[in-house]
Order: C-alpha cells, then sequence, then structure tokens
C-alpha cells in the first residue's frame, strides 16, 4: 500500500508542478476567459493538487507507522 500512496503523491505533485506552469495558458484557451481569472483559476487548481499530494504523502508515512508499531 504504502509505494502506491508514494508514487500517487508523485503524480500528484507533478500534476501541481504543470498546471502552475501552463495551468493559466490552457485554461484561457479552452474556455476563452479573460486571461487574469484563467491564471488565479491555474493557480489556484495548483495548489490543491499540491495539498492533495501532501496529504497522501502523510497518509503514506502513517501506513509505515502502522505497520512498524504492529510487529
Amino acid at each position: 500500500m504504502k509505494p502506491l500512496l508514494k508514487g500517487t503523491s508523485q503524480v500528484l505533485f507533478t500534476i501541481a508542478g504543470l498546471l502552475f506552469l501552463v495551468g493559466g495558458r490552457a485554461v484561457s484557451e479552452f474556455t476563452k476567459a479573460d486571461r487574469l481569472l484563467a491564471e488565479c483559476l491555474g493557480i489556484g487548481l495548483a495548489v490543491v493538487f499540491l495539498v492533495l499530494g501532501f496529504v497522501v504523502k502523510n497518509a503514506a508515512d502513517d501506513v509505515n507507522d502502522e505497520n512498524s508499531a504492529a510487529q
């Protein structure tokens, strides 16, 4: 379970980084929204994925702690 959670957290961190770099431009192109609003949405989505990545990473660390306490 721990490797799955670690891998998921890495994927979420990667998505957050990509959204931070190109998220605003992509939202602006696909939705024809104002560029400033699209940049805010891109950064907001990046923060959401970053927080999700940290939650999953901490869950992976907790799984490791529970396994070592049970042994």
